[in-house]
């Protein structure tokens, strides 16, 4: 322990810091103040002596009161504190131990894997999630990148324009996580509230124990988790995690249902703070759900296949689209419909290089025409998605963005989506009907164009001359 001869030894320099200045002017409430230090420290010191029985608590005497003595006992606190905080750490890890290891052989019956080695588990307190979650954000993400991310998301329509992005997804991380596995370090993080006596938090255990067995079997780190330009496929990815440990937790939850877990399920759906993801933009909000229910029900499609086996193989062969996942047939048809790749020659324009080059896939199309027309507009204008990628110029100012459709009808009904929402979204004032085509001038260059290789083009840009260049990605 910490509080031990060093705490007693620097008692003596300690009392005279206390007993300096003596001539100062007194202040009442300064005084008063500093005696409230002092009942703290005592109380403190206390609490520590108690760690260590048989060693005197350091004790601390005090007359007068001056600036240099409340430096030194609030020094003295924070030490105190901090051996204090190190003990519960410790204690709270000790304590969960003997729980822990029941579900962590419980999560290896039902997965059907063994864990090749022990888990590394870290407890935080709630103070350090933020810190934490904005720390694995920064170690994917640099804050030029979510701004860029933001902007092109805004072009689009996904969300508002100046939309604090890598903010939002530390404030929705940190409110939605009860404890999460990180694959870059290979830990599986808890925190010191989230006590294993609740039968909601050994469900939650269940699940990130489950993603580190996926992380000593499959090389999570393997997984396109993180890819920068492609968003669909990353989240076709995480479906499969996230589907995979949210099926083996909703059997973990079946097999150990009682009436003590129902209460605490019932209380933390109650008690839950679901503020941040309840304003959060539509898109946020489905795509942070997004892998844990359609993943679930795509991991289900898969285990009817081949039980846990045939889920363990998609690693090998993550699937690639949302599309994939929303459609699980795709995936399993032999060989899997695979999304169409969309090049082209020259990414420079105008001496320009796209501060965004991305996919938006079948699930971001399904919640963008959801957000601005309707839901059976959503899901009907992104069914028949084959692929998709889009570029923005000049922080924002400048997108095109090439759809391509499994028919001619997929096709018009992605156009008609598209057109209804710029039309609410800009209101045009002078609309031009073409050709497989729609134009607009005004307040916007508007650009949407049909082709008989069933693509459809998008181009938004407020400046002619960006609306010109573009016209080549045609």
């Amino acid at each position: 322990m910490l509080f031990s001869s060093r705490f007693r030894a620097c008692s003596a320099a300690f009392v005279l810091a206390l007993l300096g200045g003596g001539c100062e002017k007194k202040d009442p409430l300064a005084e008063r103040k500093f005696q409230l230090l002092l009942e703290e420290n005592a109380r403190l010191a206390e609490a520590v002596a108690v760690l260590e029985p048989g060693k005197p608590a350091a004790a601390t005497h005090a007359e007068s009161y001056s600036p240099a003595a409340v430096t030194a006992v609030t020094t003295e606190n924070e030490k105190l504190r901090e051996v204090l905080a190190k003990h519960d750490h410790d204690k709270a890890l000790a304590a969960n131990k003997v729980l822990r290891e029941p579900i962590e052989k419980q999560v290896t019956e039902i997965r059907g894997l063994v864990f090749k080695e022990p888990v590394t588990y870290e407890v935080l307190n709630r103070k350090q999630i933020k810190q934490t979650m904005a720390g694995k954000l920064a170690e994917v993400f640099s804050e030029k990148e979510f701004s860029q991310m933001a902007e092109a998301m805004a072009a689009i329509a996904l969300l508002p324009a100046n939309y604090p992005l890598r903010q939002k997804y530390i404030d929705l991380l940190s409110e939605q996580v009860a404890a999460f596995y990180d694959q870059h370090q290979h830990k599986l993080f808890m925190y010191e509230d989230a006590t294993l006596e609740n039968a909601q938090n050994r469900v939650v255990l269940a699940h990130e124990l489950t993603h580190a067995l996926q992380d000593q079997h499959f090389g999570l780190n393997r997984m396109p988790l993180e890819l920068k330009t492609n968003d669909d496929r990353a989240e076709a990815a995480s479906a499969l995690v996230e589907g995979d440990a949210t099926l083996v937790m909703s059997e973990f939850m079946i097999k150990n249902m009682t009436k003590q877990m129902f209460k605490d399920s019932m209380v933390a759906s109650f008690t839950q703070n679901m503020k941040q993801l309840e304003t959060a933009p539509r898109y946020l909000r489905e795509m942070l759900v997004f892998p844990y229910l359609r993943g679930q029900e795509f991991c289900a499609a898969l285990f009817g296949q081949g039980g846990y086996d045939a889920v363990s193989k998609a690693y090998a062969h993550p699937p690639s689209s949302t599309s994939q996942i929303l459609h699980p047939e795709k995936y399993m048809a032999d060989p899997p419909e695979e999304p169409i790749a969309i090049e082209w020659p020259e990414l420079n324009v105008k001496g320009h290089f796209p501060t965004a080059d991305n996919t938006v896939g079948e699930m971001g199309t399904r919640i963008l025409f959801t957000e601005w027309v309707d839901a059976t507009t959503g899901e009907r204008a992104a069914t028949g998605w084959r692929g998709d990628r889009y570029l923005c110029y000049a922080d924002g100012e400048a997108l095109v963005w090439k759809t391509v459709w499994a028919s001619a009808q997929d096709a018009t009904e992605f156009f008609d989506a598209e057109k209804k929402l710029l039309e609410i979204r800009f209101k045009p004032t002078d609309a031009r009907i073409i050709t497989h085509g729609y134009e607009v001038d005004a307040p916007r260059f508007l650009r949407l164009h049909q082709t008989d290789a069933n693509e459809v083009i998008l181009i938004d840009t407020p400046r002619a001359e960006w609306a010109e260049a573009l016209a080549a990605f045609h």
